[in-house]
């Protein structure tokens, strides 16, 4: 029988493996593509999304008090080239394999959790958030997808699904 913590990493390396095909095919494209003159360049939308794993994380468990504190690791984790990204993205994933291994389903449970941007609301478990994180990918998944459709990558709906 799986436990709480084994759901949870499952669905996450789930839409992890299905990220990273969709981020893989960058490479056939621009990274100065743009949707539009207003969104941001494809180089940032993939630096975002490589740094989900890491940045929800600290900012969830309470490491990050203040946007100030992200933004300075945002910063430091942002790479120019589609490897380097692909590499934050890994790294960025096995600092949250990590990070839960030690946890215990009742640990999981506990509701103690509250990110800076939310002061006023009540403490929350990992129950809650890492559900929110691996929605937090899928979420931008979809817009990296729609991007690499309007600049012409070879995408379909079976790479959307993580089909190389």
């Amino acid at each position: 029988m799986k436990i709480i913590k084994d759901v949870l990493l499952d669905f996450f390396e789930d839409e992890f493996k299905e990220v990273r095909v969709v981020m893989e095919k960058v490479k056939e494209v621009s990274l100065d593509f743009r949707l539009t003159e207003d969104s941001r360049t494809l180089l940032d939308l993939v630096n975002h999304i490589a740094q989900i794993p890491r940045i929800d994380i600290d900012i969830y468990s309470g490491k990050f008090p203040s946007a100030e504190e992200t933004h300075k690791l945002e910063l430091k984790l942002n790479k120019k080239n589609i490897d380097d990204v692909l590499k934050v993205f890994d790294d960025g994933c096995e600092y949250l394999r990590k990070y839960f291994e030690k946890f215990a389903d009742e640990e999981l449970l506990k509701e103690t959790l509250r990110p800076f941007y939310e002061p006023d609301s009540p403490p929350r478990s990992w129950t809650h958030f890492l559900p929110k994180l691996t929605a937090h990918l899928a979420l931008h998944k979809g817009v990296l997808w729609s991007y690499l459709k309007a600049a012409k990558a070879n995408v379909n709906m079976f790479t959307y699904y993580g089909a190389k």
